[in-house]
């Protein structure tokens, strides 16, 4: 599967590490290749190496998120561009956009909003990318299997969580589990759920038409919420249920 190629620069190595290691990058479709702590070693590294996406810094020493979009662009480099801000810098941020970035996000930094970001710009500029699970079960403790067979029978339960397959059926610690969920599948459970449900989503929707959002929505796991439920599709598909129908 083509992934895409994620550069990320920010003068704050704890920041960098924190982006590197936050999420499941591969599962969503994207791949950092680099870390650099600046503008100027970002542009030395896409000389020879070509990237599709570029998560940087608005303010860092030397040449600050704004100058190295320029750059970036003079050099006829066609990456596509996630910005960091600061609430201070807020307006730096919404010029970066005008130079042409596809987004921003506000430090500090959260897991969703960055993953909600991400999808966004994979969704619209990239809609040849999808994600999928990668799963393979023969390589797995007997634990991981038996919360994978119970996903496959109750995903259509709202309130299937690690925390409830934890305490519930396996009746060992949550905080464990997770740990061994991520370990031995390389995604976290939250972001393993949502792909599954979206995957059966799309399966429901091309073996049935007539099927209403609605009625989907239940057999994934949304409840009576269908609005939510097409909210997180079209995020993830780049859209809606309805449209895929039409």
């Amino acid at each position: 599967m083509k992934l895409i190629k994620v550069m990320i620069v920010d003068d704050e190595a704890i920041v960098r590490s924190g982006l590197h290691t936050c999420m499941d990058w591969n599962s969503s479709g994207f791949e950092v290749t680099v870390l650099k702590e600046n503008g100027m070693a970002g542009l030395e590294y896409l000389k020879a190496n070509p990237v599709d996406l570029i998560i940087t810094d608005i303010k860092m020493p030397g040449m600050d998120g704004l100058e190295f979009i320029r750059q970036v662009r003079k050099a006829g480099y066609q990456a596509k561009f996630l910005i960091l801000s600061g609430y201070d810098d807020f307006a730096y941020a919404q010029k970066a956009l005008r130079y042409g970035a596809a987004d921003y996000i506000l430090k500090p930094i959260k897991e969703e909003e960055l993953m909600n970001s991400l999808l966004r710009i994979r969704n619209e500029y990239f809609p040849e990318i999808q994600s999928s699970l990668i799963i393979t079960p023969e390589k797995y403790s007997k634990t991981i299997k038996q919360i994978l067979a119970y996903v496959d029978m109750n995903i259509d339960r709202p309130e299937l969580s690690l925390k409830m397959i934890a305490d519930d059926i396996l009746f060992m610690s949550g905080s464990y589990i997770s740990k061994l969920f991520l370990k031995e599948t390389g995604y976290k459970f939250s972001t393993f759920l949502t792909i599954k449900r979206m995957e059966k989503a799309m399966l429901l929707i091309q073996a049935n038409r007539d099927a209403t959002v609605y009625e989907i929505a239940e057999q994934t796991g949304f409840g009576n919420n269908p609005q939510y439920f097409s909210t997180v599709f079209k995020k993830y598909y780049g859209k809606s249920p309805t449209e895929l129908k039409l």
